[in-house]
């Protein structure tokens, strides 16, 4: 919401909103940052829509019926914010790309607009994270603009399926997971998107048999591996990691240097190629190679935050099974095995439908040594029905084998880990979304060396 808030005001729209956890642990710094930019920020109790007496009321998928918002100003508009957001682009200029997918979509977008201002494109970015390479100290890093745009480049969303408000030039698609809902109705709704891109689509080769009825005919496949059979499909190779990132090869282009981890990196960056060369923004090799290489990353996307015990600590937004894989895989590729992983699961509803996808996954992923810790599981408001529990979900897990444990207090972490002593895990990994405190929660843990 902050994102699309200041791209409304860099419009010139007088823009204000509200949180309901306004006073919430993590959210100082950004409110701050938003109130030096002029966007008037309240808490959720109607007096927002009282003092501003707005034009329209722009919510998110979290605000339900009887918000105090909403009962402030009850003859004011709604309009759900993609709408709003598909609006605004559509009427600027340039061309736009929207980046979709259940894994990846937050890292991908801000690499298609990194490279592309590394090739000196103008560029506007709405995204659903932190770019390094936006943030300053006067914005978060969510929204960054070049006068008079030749791209926009914006991330889309399929939880709530407000990605087919979209009609974009390019369409990507990274992935389909099922951490939403079924699979069936996700390739329903990807192909609803794919439907409405104006010129090209970019999607996994694995897919395109699939979505083979959807979507332009112009379109540029990719996949995490060569393939003999499949020589036009953009796919790194001669992959390997290092202590600051990894190294691939991709056609087209040549080796990239880059400061992202794993091999779920090198396929995002072959996405990020594809798109490119789909939307017209390709260059030469040495210059595409020079912009891959220019991303700097995302906030919590596996983000080393420090040590303890003389053990990395990283912190990584994974919340559904394909970004929890991933994020172990990565963990043991930088520092070896074992792995300690404390995951907040983002709601009750996600952790209630992912229960047996994810038990699937770490019986998967995990290894001998390995450990998979629940913290309590976030609730950020509204309604629920309080279940499952992290600690139910827990005993199950463990009752089927699996070295699952769960914490009653969030707090409790850092004694486990003294518990366990330092050769207990090679790794540590926090896990989770939407907490905006959970950052700082993962910092606390490396307070001893």
């Amino acid at each position: 919401m902050s994102g699309l808030a200041q791209a409304l005001q860099d419009r010139g729209y007088a823009v204000a909103g509200s949180d309901r956890l306004l006073d919430g642990p993590g959210r100082s710094e950004l409110v701050a940052q938003l109130r030096g930019l002029g966007l008037a920020v309240y808490p959720q109790d109607g007096s927002g829509p009282r003092q501003e007496r707005p034009d329209v009321l722009v919510t998110s998928a979290a605000v339900e019926a009887g918000n105090p918002d909403l009962e402030a100003a009850p003859g004011v508009p709604v309009c759900p914010r993609a709408r709003a957001l598909a609006a605004l682009l559509n009427a600027g200029g340039g061309c736009q790309i929207a980046v979709a997918g259940s894994a990846g979509k937050t890292s991908v977008t801000g690499w298609i607009a990194a490279a592309l201002r590394a090739l000196g494109r103008r560029v506007m970015v709405v995204n659903g994270g932190y770019m390094l390479d936006a943030e300053s100290a006067q914005r978060p890093g969510n929204y960054a603009a070049d006068a008079d745009p030749e791209f926009q480049v914006v991330e889309v969303d399929e939880s709530d399926r407000s990605l087919v408000e979209f009609t974009p030039d390019v369409g990507v698609l990274l992935n389909i997971g099922t951490d939403h809902y079924g699979r069936e109705e996700l390739l329903a709704v990807f192909g609803r998107f794919l439907d409405q891109c104006r010129e090209a689509c970019v999607l996994p080769a694995g897919l395109a048999a699939e979505l083979a009825g959807h979507g332009p005919a112009r379109r540029r496949l990719f996949a995490p591996a060569p393939a003999a059979e499949a020589t036009a499909v953009v796919a790194p190779s001669e992959y390997e990691p290092g202590p600051h990132g990894a190294a691939f090869v991709l056609p087209g282009a040549g080796r990239v240097a880059s400061t992202q981890y794993g091999r779920h990196s090198a396929t995002n960056a072959a996405a990020v190629l594809a798109a490119l060369e789909a939307a017209g923004g390709a260059a030469a090799p040495a210059a595409m190679v020079a912009a891959l290489g220019a991303f700097r990353g995302i906030r919590q996307r596996f983000e080393y935050v420090g040590q303890r015990h003389g053990r990395p600590v990283y912190h990584d937004y994974a919340h559904n099974v394909q970004k929890i894989a991933a994020a172990l895989d990565t963990a043991r590729e930088a520092a070896g095995s074992p792995v300690t992983a404390f995951f907040q699961p983002h709601g009750y509803g996600p952790l209630g439908f992912m229960r047996e996808a994810l038990a699937e996954t770490l019986r998967e992923a995990l290894r001998p040594g390995d450990r998979w810790v629940f913290l309590p599981v976030y609730y950020a408001g509204g309604s629920s029905s309080f279940t499952p529990t992290a600690a139910a979900v827990a005993a199950e897990y463990a009752a089927a084998g699996l070295p699952a444990s769960a914490l009653e207090r969030r707090d409790d972490a850092a004694a486990l880990l003294d518990e366990a002593g330092a050769d207990a895990a090679r790794a540590i990994l926090v896990l989770g979304a939407r907490d905006p405190s959970l950052p700082a929660f993962a910092a606390g843990l490396c307070h001893h060396p």
